[in-house]
C-alpha cells in the first residue's frame, strides 16, 4: 500500500494550480464589466404648429388675345380706288377706311332715276286719259308695276353707292391690309383685318387639378404679368372656359378678359404669365404644418416624423397631405407642442436617446 507521502504534490505544482486559480478568478471579475452606454445624439427640435391653410396662388402661361378679330370687306364688287389707313392706325366707329370706284353703279343710278321720271310722267298722263274714260283700267296697270321696278332699281344702284365706301363697325386697330389699290375684287372678298383694342382677352390652359379647384365664374381672382415687361400688371377678369379637355391634353382651356395699359401695345400673340387665387380649403382638426426636412420617407414610401419624448426618439406615422415653400402640411396625431425632430433625425433610431435643441 503506498505511503499517504505520495499523493503530497510537490511545491512547484501546487504554486502552479495557486497562479491559474488566481489568473481566472481576476479574468472573471473583468467580464462582469458593462461597457459605458453611448452619449445622447443631439438633434434639433421645432413645435408642431396646426394647418390653417390660406388662399393658395397658382400660376399659369398665358396668351395675349384680341376680344373681336374682323375681316371687312365691300358687299359689292369693283375696283379698289383707295385705302384711307395704314396697318396699326387707331381708327373709330364709323371712319372710313377704302373706297371702290363706284363710277358703273353712279352710271346705274342716273339711268334707273331717269327712267323711273319718264314712267312717272307717262302714268300721270293716263290716268287723266283714265279718268276721262279714254282708257281702260288695264291699261295703266303694267305702266305702275314697271315704275314700282325702276324705283327698285334705282334704290339698288343707290345702296351699292354707299356700299363703295368701307367704313369700321367699331373702335379698333386696323391689324392688317390684304389688297391693295387697283385690285378688282369681288363681293365679300377680305379687305382689311381689324382688331377690337378696347379690350383683350387671355387664354390659359388649365391643368385637372387646377380646373377642380379653381372657381370658374365671375368670382374667379386673376392677374395677368407681361412676360417682356415685367411692370406691366392688369387685373383680369373672368369670361369662360371649355368643358372638353383640349385634344392630346388633359387641359381645360380659360379666358380671362382685362384693359389694356395706355403706355404699352399690348398685342395678340404676347405671352403673359397669369395668376390665379384657389380659395383656402377647409382646416382639418388633424392637420399641423412641419419643416420639410422633419419629414422622412420609409422603403414602402410612407413619411413618418420622429418627435423628442422624455429625452427619447419615438417614430411617428403621417400622411402628406401637400408641400407650400418650405412647409409641409399632414395629418396624424399630435399632442399640443409636441417637439418634432426637424434635423439630425435621417439616423435616428426608436427609443434612442437624444438630446434637444430648439432650433431658433
Amino acid at each position: 500500500m503506498p505511503s499517504p507521502s505520495a499523493f503530497r504534490p510537490s511545491a512547484p505544482a501546487w504554486l502552479a494550480c495557486l497562479c491559474c486559480t488566481v489568473v481566472v478568478t481576476l479574468s472573471g471579475c473583468g467580464n462582469d464589466e458593462e461597457p459605458a452606454p453611448p452619449p445622447p445624439r443631439i438633434v434639433l427640435v421645432e413645435n408642431v404648429q396646426e394647418a390653417h391653410p390660406g388662399p393658395q396662388t397658382l400660376r399659369f402661361a398665358g396668351v395675349v388675345e384680341s376680344v373681336t378679330t374682323t375681316q371687312l370687306a365691300f358687299q359689292v364688287a369693283g375696283r379698289v380706288e383707295r385705302i384711307l389707313v395704314d396697318e396699326g392706325t387707331r381708327v373709330t366707329r364709323g371712319q372710313a377706311l377704302a373706297d371702290l370706284d363706284t363710277t358703273d353703279y353712279e352710271l346705274q343710278l342716273r339711268d334707273a332715276s331717269a327712267r323711273q321720271q319718264q314712267l312717272h310722267a307717262d302714268l300721270v298722263r293716263k290716268r287723266k286719259l283714265l279718268a276721262e274714260g279714254i282708257l281702260a283700267p288695264a291699261a295703266i296697270e303694267p305702266l305702275e308695276a314697271a315704275l314700282v321696278s325702276a324705283q327698285v332699281a334705282r334704290d339698288t344702284a343707290a345702296r351699292q353707292i354707299e356700299y363703295g365706301q368701307l367704313t369700321a363697325p367699331f373702335d379698333g386697330v386696323v391689324a392688317q391690309r390684304l389688297v391693295e389699290p387697283d385690285m378688282v375684287v369681288d363681293a365679300g372678298t377680305p379687305i382689311l383685318r381689324m382688331q377690337d383694342n378696347q379690350h383683350i382677352e387671355v387664354s390659359v390652359d388649365l391643368p385637372e387639378s387646377a380646373a377642380l379647384t379653381v372657381p370658374l365664374g365671375p368670382e374667379l381672382k386673376a392677374q395677368g404679368q407681361l412676360v417682356l415687361a415685367d411692370e406691366v400688371t392688369l387685373p383680369l377678369e373672368y369670361r369662360e372656359h371649355s368643358t372638353q379637355p383640349r385634344d392630346g391634353a388633359r387641359t381645360y382651356r380659360l379666358v380671362l378678359r382685362g384693359n389694356p395699359p395706355a403706355d404699352y401695345n399690348l398685342l395678340p400673340g404676347m405671352a403673359m404669365r397669369v395668376s390665379l387665387q384657389r380659395p383656402a380649403p377647409e382646416p382639418r382638426d388633424d392637420s399641423y404644418l412641419l419643416p420639410i426636412s422633419a419629414l422622412q420617407a420609409g422603403p414602402d414610401d410612407q413619411h413618418h416624423v420622429w418627435l423628442a419624448v422624455d429625452g427619447h426618439a419615438r417614430r411617428q406615422p403621417v400622411q402628406l397631405q401637400g408641400i407650400e415653400a418650405d412647409r409641409a402640411q399632414v395629418t396624424g396625431p399630435f399632442e399640443a407642442d409636441a417637439a418634432v425632430v426637424v434635423a439630425g433625425g435621417s439616423k435616428l433610431s426608436e427609443g434612442q436617446p437624444i438630446k434637444t435643441r430648439q432650433r431658433n
